[in-house]
C-alpha cells in the first residue's frame, strides 16, 4: 500500500521536522497512511516500515492495547499515557493525543506521540524523595506514604505503611493485594475511588476498616490525588495513609459513653413520673410488678448509691425517746 499523497510542502515539512511522533491513520481499516520520522525513532524502525502496517503492529505493555483504541475511537480530541514495548526489549514512555482531521476531503485519524521517557525519571527521582519524607513524618503519627504509577498500575509503599500493614519494611504489593486488605463489602467503593482519581483527576477522602497481613483489623484514613505532566496527562496517584485505630477507639468510647448517660437520663425521667407507691410500708412496684424498697428501686434504674443517716424530726419523735428509755433501764440496774 502506498501512503496518501499531500502535496502541501508546508505541511509536509511541519510534518517531518516535528520531534514528536506523527501517525495518519485510515479509519476504515485502521492501517497506517503516512508517519514522519520521529515516529520511526520512537518505534526503533526503519524508514518506510510503518507505513501500510495495521495500528496493532504497535506493541504496548501492562494492555494498553484495549485503551490505546479506545482512545483513537472516542473521536474529537483524546489523549492518554503509555507504555510502548519495543523489539529491543525496552520500554518507552509516551503521551498520545488523538484527533480526527478532514485531508482531502477524507476524515482521518491523526496521533501524536510524545516521548516522556526522561520526564519518567524525573517523576522516579522525585518519588523516591517524597518516599524518604514520608517514612520520617510517618513513624511519628503512624502516617505512610503511597503511590501508584500509571499506566503500568504499579503500587509502591512507604515503610511505613509496610509496618501499619503488618508486614515487613521495603515489601512492594501489587495494587489488586492492596485493595484486597479491605473487607469485601468495602472493596468495590475502594476500586471506584481509584479509577477516578486515575481516569479523570478527582481526588479522595475516606475512612475505613482495614485487615492487616496477620488479620488484625485497623481502622484507616485514605487520602488520594493526581499527579499530572506539564500537558495535563495523569501519570500517577500519591497520597497518604494514616492508622486511625485508637482515634476510633475513643470515638467509639466516647458515643457510648453518651449513650449510658442519655439512658440514666431517660431512667431520671421515669422516676420523676407517677410511682407506685405503699402507703403503709411506702414500697415501690416497678414494671415487673414487683415490690421492692424505694432505696433497691432508685439504686436499680439509675445507679445512684444511698447512705443512711438521722433527719432531726425523726430522731426527736423516734430515737430520743429510745435513748431516754435506756438510760433510765441503766440507771435501774444499777441500783
Amino acid at each position: 500500500m502506498t501512503h496518501t499523497n499531500f502535496t502541501d510542502s508546508h505541511y509536509r515539512k511541519i510534518f517531518q521536522s516535528s520531534p514528536d511522533g506523527y501517525l495518519i491513520v485510515d479509519p476504515a481499516n485502521e492501517r497506517i497512511l503516512d508517519a514522519n520520522s520521529a515516529m520511526l525513532e520512537i518505534c526503533e524502525v526503519n524508514s518506510g516500515a510503518l507505513i501500510g502496517e495495521h495500528l496493532s503492529e504497535i506493541k504496548f505493555q501492562n494492555g494498553g492495547e484495549t485503551r490505546f483504541f479506545d482512545l483513537i475511537g472516542g473521536g474529537n480530541v483524546s489523549r492518554g499515557t503509555f507504555i510502548l514495548k519495543l523489539e529491543s526489549g525496552k520500554k518507552r514512555f509516551v503521551s498520545v493525543n488523538s484527533t480526527v482531521l478532514n485531508i482531502d476531503e477524507r476524515d482521518l485519524i491523526f496521533l501524536s506521540f510524545r516521548d516522556i521517557s526522561g520526564r519518567r525519571k524525573v517523576l522516579d527521582k522525585r518519588e523516591k524523595q517524597a518516599s524518604l519524607l514520608a517514612q520520617m513524618a510517618g513513624k511519628a503519627a503512624r502516617l505512610g506514604g503511597w503511590s501508584i504509577k500509571l499506566p503500568e498500575r504499579e503500587l509502591t509503599w512507604s515503610d511505613e505503611n509496610c509496618v501499619i500493614h503488618d508486614l515487613p519494611p521495603g515489601y512492594q504489593p501489587t495494587l489488586e493485594e492492596g485493595i484486597g486488605y479491605y473487607p469485601e463489602e468495602y472493596r468495590e467503593k475502594v476500586i471506584q475511588y481509584v479509577e477516578k482519581c486515575a481516569t479523570e483527576g478527582i481526588g479522595y477522602d475516606f475512612e475505613l476498616p482495614k485487615y492487616t497481613a496477620k488479620g488484625r483489623l485497623i481502622w484507616v484514613r485514605s487520602i488520594g490525588e493526581a499527579v499530572r505532566d506539564k500537558d495535563g496527562n495523569i501519570i500517577a496517584l500519591q497520597g497518604a495513609f494514616q492508622d486511625i485505630t485508637d482515634r476510633k477507639k475513643v470515638e467509639a468510647e466516647k458515643e457510648k459513653l453518651i449513650a449510658e448517660l442519655q439512658e440514666a437520663l431517660d431512667e431520671v425521667k421515669t422516676l420523676q413520673q407517677f410511682l407506685p407507691l405503699c402507703s403503709y410500708c411506702k414500697k415501690v412496684r416497678d414494671d415487673q410488678n414487683y415490690w421492692s424498697q424505694i432505696e433497691n428501686y432508685i439504686v436499680k434504674h439509675t445507679g445512684t448509691q444511698f447512705s443512711h443517716g438521722i433527719c432531726p424530726d425523726c430522731y426527736e419523735t423516734n430515737l430520743a425517746p429510745q435513748i431516754e428509755d435506756l438510760k433510765r433501764k441503766t440507771i435501774q440496774n444499777t441500783r
